[in-house]
């Protein structure tokens, strides 16, 4: 059954021209500024890019024709649900390895966000394996994905904090040291100019007793 509100706005598409405009307007400003600040290195290519996709996708979104929207509307539910998921999983994936490749996210911390696409796109590929946890708890299929996606993400989310709470610690433990060697720095600079000053005035006197 289709949602009356949804057809509504199916089947007004093309006559809200406003909105059309404004939501395309919208998607040519993120793309210039993503642009601009990819080609300026104001910001990284892995933002870039995102910032990029997301100016993309209103800019389609705005020109998407009347019947392409009431195609989509038409759609089983379920369908559209697994296609946005499915997206949602490869551009994670795609994300995650390209910033493995570039060096700008170390291995240990992408492995749970590898994990998480693979559990999406799983899940979109093969609707029957949630089956068992849309028995149990009783959801519908679409509440089924996003609480597994939701706890992957909570588990990375747990994993970023441990990973800080061991960085905080160990940049603890090297502020100590470092006090430690500047505080025998000074102690040793303090001992070399007494040095030199003994010696220097050890120099008078050899001086002035040798005239």
């Amino acid at each position: 059954m289709i949602d009356p509100l949804a057809m509504r706005y199916a089947v007004g598409w093309e006559h809200a021209v406003f909105q059309r405009v404004c939501i395309g307007l919208i998607g040519f400003l993120i793309l210039f500024f993503a642009g601009r600040g990819t080609w300026k290195k104001d910001c990284s290519i892995i933002t870039g890019i995102l910032w990029f996709l997301a100016g993309l996708v209103l800019v389609i979104f705005a020109s998407i024709p009347q019947k392409v929207v009431e195609l989509v509307v038409s759609t089983e539910y379920q369908v559209r649900i697994r296609v946005i998921m499915g997206f949602i999983s490869l551009l994670v994936l795609y994300v995650t390895f390209e910033s493995i490749r570039r060096t700008h996210l170390q291995e240990k911390y992408a492995l749970l966000w590898v994990v998480t696409g693979l559990v999406i796109l799983i899940s979109v590929l093969f609707p029957d394996a949630v089956a068992l946890f849309r028995a149990v708890t009783g959801m519908e299929y679409a509440t089924a994905i996003a609480a597994v996606s939701f706890t992957f993400l909570v588990m990375v989310a747990f994993h970023f904090s441990i990973a800080m709470s061991a960085m905080q610690s160990k940049q603890a433990k090297i502020a100590q040291r470092v006090a430690t060697l500047e505080a025998r720095l000074l102690q040793m600079e303090k001992a070399l100019d007494k040095q030199q000053t003994e010696s220097e005035s050890k120099g008078e006197v050899s001086g002035k007793i040798s005239k």
